[in-house]
């Protein structure tokens, strides 16, 4: 099987949420990539910038989301973020 072939890639610095209940502001940063591929060619990963705050405790280090379009991943990056009580 053949490697996909990067398309397009972007870093994104800061993907900030606001924590609906502290108060209190996250940071995510990471990578989103585009690949040649036809089954969920667009992928971003995520790593967290939470130092010292007790959120840190709920939200995950790093995750990846993947779909067949740019506006679908990020979709579901506010779907998980309103699962954890943030928003956008």
């Amino acid at each position: 099987m053949a490697k996909a072939i990067i398309i397009y890639q972007s870093k994104e610095e800061e993907v900030y949420g606001k924590h609906l209940r502290s108060k209190e502001w996250i940071m995510y940063s990471g990578r989103i990539t585009i690949y040649d591929r036809q089954l969920k060619p667009v992928v971003l990963k995520l790593k967290s910038e939470i130092y010292d705050s007790f959120i840190a405790i709920n939200m995950d280090d790093s995750i990846e989301f993947s779909g067949k379009t740019i506006t679908e991943v990020y979709q579901k990056l506010n779907a998980w973020f309103r699962s954890k009580g943030v928003v956008f």
